[in-house]
């Protein structure tokens, strides 16, 4: 599989922050950028970061006068379930249930009714198509 195709493989620290940012964004201007990153390098180190991550196909832009706006090339979706399946493999021998049991030990308390009843009708939905 291409390195374009999957899921975001491969990046470094500030190139992972500059897609966030773009993901966040949906669409920026390098100083754009270079302004959403936390201890930001120098304006010139965004603008090389964003020509590698162009280059290794990440980003994609469009032309807007002199600045270029800048995209990411994989859909929000699909960034989504990369990284959610990067952190079940990574931190959770990827397991599912383990993800889910610990998220609500930590943030269960910060669920209200609404959250916890789309959770539950989730769950109904996944035993009735078992």
């Amino acid at each position: 599989m291409a390195e374009s195709s999957r899921p975001h493989v491969h990046l470094t620290r500030r190139e992972r922050q500059i897609m966030d940012a773009l993901y966040t964004a949906e669409e920026a201007t390098a100083a754009e950028v270079h302004k959403a990153l936390p201890n930001s390098p120098s304006y010139s180190a965004v603008r090389a970061l964003l020509k590698k991550l162009l280059d290794k196909g990440h980003v994609a832009f469009r032309e807007d006068g002199p600045r270029y706006v800048y995209r990411p090339v994989l859909a929000k979706q699909e960034a989504q379930q990369g990284a959610v399946a990067r952190l079940l493999s990574t931190f959770f021998g990827g397991s599912t249930a383990a993800a889910v049991v610990s998220l609500l030990g930590s943030d269960g308390d910060k669920l209200d009714a609404d959250d916890l009843a789309a959770i539950e009708r989730e769950i109904a939905r996944l035993k009735r198509d078992a």
